[in-house]
This record gives C-alpha cells, structure tokens and sequence, in this order.
C-alpha cells in the first residue's frame, strides 16, 4: 500500500520532471487559480504551446487583469479571457459557469489549482469552512485536481464511516479544534484523493473524461501564506515553475486513460495512502461522494442533470 518515506520524499523532490511539448493548437483550456504560484507557472508553460482558447481565473476583478497581463507578457500569446472565480462562493461559481455557458465556450482541459492552507476556523458566505470549499472539486475531457503527498500524513478520520453527516461533522466548528485545523490542509488532500476515485468510478468506459489528482510536490509557493514558512523550504523545496510541470503533463500529455482515476507524482501513476485504500476508507469516500452531491445538487440543479445524463449508477 502507499506510503510515504524520507527517501522517497527526497528522490522525488530532487526529480528533474519533463516539460511537455504536447500539441493543444485545436485545445480549449480552462485553469483556476492563476494569479500565483503553480497555477500561474502552469498557464504560462501551457500559453507558451498557442492553445485554441486559454480561460484563466483568479479572485477578483484586479488580480485578473494583473495576471492576463503577466502571463502574455511571459509567454507571447494573446488574447487569453481572465474571469473573477471566488471557489468560497457557490454565488461566485454560479456565475462563472453561467458566463462560460453564454459564451458557448467548450473546453477539453480544467485544471482544479485554487485551494488554501490555514490554521484558523473561519466559514464562508456559505457556511462551509474555508479550506473545505475551497479545495473540494466542482467538469472537461481532462480534468485535473491538484492534489498533494499531504494525503499521506493526514490524521485519518477514523470512524467517520459511522458518523451521522461526515461533511456536517468536519465543517463543524466544536469538530474544528486547533488540532483539527493544523490537519485540515492534509485532510482537504485526502478528500480530494477520494474524490477522483468515486467520480472516475462512475464516469462510462471507455471514458470521454479523464479524471486524475496530481502531486505537484513540495514546492516554493503562496499557498501557506498564513502558515509560518518551513525552515527546511529552500533546502528541499522544488521551484513553483517544476511543480507546475506536473498539472501540465496530467493536463495535455498523451496516456490520459492510463492515469484516469489514479493519483500522479512526478508525473506516473502512484498508490495512495493506506486509509484511502482501506475498507474505511472505501466507505467513507463513497458517502462523502452522495454528501457533496447533495449540497452541490441543492446550490445548483444543473449538478443534478449532469449526474443523471453522465454517470453511471453507483457501482463502488
């Protein structure tokens, strides 16, 4: 089962990955979360290679026009749509998906950057804790959901696959003590993990959407901006532009049926965590499969429609 080890953490760290070159002239692709960090490395690496269409997003109005402008600038293409997409807002993602549907944009890749690390409980307008929303998944012919070998450390819910409401019970501020919260950045990894596993599983065979949760590794990044900076960051960290290449390879390289449903580090196919692949753990992702469902299907109906038009009956 998968494990997580000093050696294998250093081996990987130390990794030169590939830069993809993969040809996206007739691709349409959609990146959230591109002001900083991975995600804007990634969209410079992917403007560089001309796609047909690059929809890029961040927070707000402002942060959008910086980052169109940074990342033409960096990569010589024109012409990229920068659009606001607050993730801790189901209004603000309702929006996003109501534009995109306007326009009649199609889109080939989506890759799930935004997400958040913090110590302390705070809700969203939404009444969802922060990282939780932020970083569990909202569709693409590939979509990828940027993970993190955090999943291997997360304290383990144990037990949840008894709890009345495993979402109602993490997003409850008396459940988020300040242990709790110290490992909600990891546990929101875990989810994620899971979450590509029972959404893969219900997608048809041969699939027309490749799902994958990729590893970008340790990287030099904003991402913890209210977590004190690692003392060792520098020694073991890679560059946010070679972390980047990972969301680039799962996004356009071939062999996207061979990684459908699976978790990437440093660009392969790896075995999650021990829990993830645990009778527990089988059930308690499958339940929070049917929890999120059910919010997401209550904020917006058109979740139902694609549910019951896409996928296939429960069948973990």
């Amino acid at each position: 089962m998968g494990k997580l080890n000093l050696f294998g953490f250093l081996r990987e760290q130390w990794t030169e990955l590939p830069i993809s070159t993969a040809d996206v002239s007739d691709q349409s692709l959609v990146v959230v979360g591109t002001n900083v960090g991975l995600g804007n490395e990634a969209t410079v690496h992917l403007a560089q290679l001309k796609p047909k269409s690059l929809v890029i997003t961040s927070r707000d109005e402002v942060k959008c026009e910086l980052t169109k402008a940074d990342v033409e600038t960096r990569s010589g293409m024109t012409g990229i749509e920068s659009w606001p997409l607050e993730l801790s807002s189901f209004d603000s993602v309702r929006s996003f998906v109501d534009k995109f549907e306007a326009k009649g944009h199609a889109v080939n890749v989506l890759i799930a950057n935004a997400g958040i690390s913090t110590l302390k409980y705070a809700k969203t307008p939404d009444g969802y804790e922060t990282t939780f929303q932020t970083g569990t998944p909202e569709h693409a012919s590939r979509l990828v959901i940027v993970s993190s070998m955090a999943h291997y450390i997360s304290d383990s819910p144990k037990g949840a696959d008894k709890w009345p409401s495993i979402i109602g019970t993490i997003n409850d501020e008396a459940y988020c003590t300040s242990s709790a919260m110290k490992n909600r950045y990891y546990l929101s990894k875990l989810l994620q993990v899971m979450f590509v596993r029972e959404l893969s599983s219900r997608l048809p065979t041969p699939t027309l959407v490749a799902v994958s949760a990729v590893n970008p590794g340790f990287c030099h990044s904003r991402l913890g901006r209210e977590v004190d900076s690692n003392p060792f960051l520098k020694l073991l960290a890679r560059t946010t532009e070679m972390g980047s290449r990972t969301l680039v390879h799962a996004a356009i390289e071939p062999g996207e049926r061979e990684r459908h449903g699976h978790y990437l580090s440093s660009c392969k196919v790896t075995e999650e965590s021990d829990y993830v692949l645990s009778v527990e753990g089988r059930e308690v992702s499958k339940r929070l499969w049917y929890e999120t469902l059910k919010i997401l299907g209550d904020v917006d109906l058109r979740v139902n429609k694609i549910v019951s038009e896409h996928l296939t009956q429960d069948i973990a």
